[in-house]
């Protein structure tokens, strides 16, 4: 495939802010909530886990589960099964989540996908494929491998003006994160891999409004996490992908 102005660059940004540990994305509030000897039902309501949960500034934070084909579809709602969310972004209040069919999620690994309902083409959305131990050290490449059943991404890494390209590293995860400006506005992509699993997120803006979302488009993607587990959850993760 056909390399683009391609420019590595060192990361400038702060990610402290929204990559939160798993407990304090399932612990804020909750243990305190049941301490203070609240009645049973209080206790159940208190302990139900709201997805997408809200943010203080405008957005929501959504939970993905990295389902199968076999186990897609499905947004949001009250869970207290924490443990099966793998990764999380942040969607504006006003967007809607998009359904998943079975052929996206089995040809090209789409997992979640969120949408501006005034403009479609204004979207966040993330793919996760398993088999990956490790991120490639050809940067470009990982991007271009997830483009051969995205007929979409090829398009726009080959009608790209340019791609920047540069490592973030959270906590110790390596995340590697793209910037593609094009006919087609803007895509910015991250990826990484976690306990035998590639999760990327692209959230992309269309041209006419480039001006006034790009950042709002970042934002989205540099909010992009995985959630680390111990040990004994990510052995169990791996046998369950390898069955699947």
């Amino acid at each position: 495939m056909r390399r683009v102005g391609v420019t590595t660059r060192a990361s400038t940004e702060d990610t402290s802010s929204v990559q939160p540990s798993r407990r304090q994305i399932f612990g804020s509030g909750l243990a305190a909530a049941i301490a203070v000897g609240l009645p049973s039902e209080a206790k159940a309501e208190a302990t139900v886990f709201k997805n997408p949960q809200e943010l203080d500034d405008g957005y929501l934070r959504f939970f993905g589960e990295a389902t199968t084909s076999s186990s897609y579809g499905g947004y949001g709602g009250n869970e207290n099964n924490f443990d099966k969310y793998k990764y999380y972004y942040d969607i504006p209040k006003d967007w809607t989540a998009d359904t998943v069919n079975k052929t996206e999620k089995s040809t090209n690994g789409t997992d979640s996908r969120w949408s501006n309902p005034k403009s479609r083409g204004e979207k966040v959305y993330c793919t996760t494929l398993t088999g990956y131990n490790r991120l490639k050290e050809d940067r470009q490449d990982i991007l271009s491998d997830l483009a051969l059943s995205d007929y979409n991404l090829q398009d726009a890494i080959v009608g790209a003006d340019s791609i920047e390209v540069a490592d973030r590293d959270v906590n110790g995860q390596t995340y590697v994160d793209y910037d593609l400006y094009g006919f087609f506005g803007a895509i910015y992509v991250s990826i990484t891999v976690y306990g035998g699993r590639l999760y990327a997120v692209f959230s992309a803006v269309p041209d006419t409004l480039v001006d006034n979302d790009k950042e709002q488009a970042k934002r989205l993607r540099n909010s992009f996490g995985v959630i680390p587990k111990d040990d004994e959850q990510t052995k169990y993760d791996l046998e369950f992908y390898k069955r699947s």
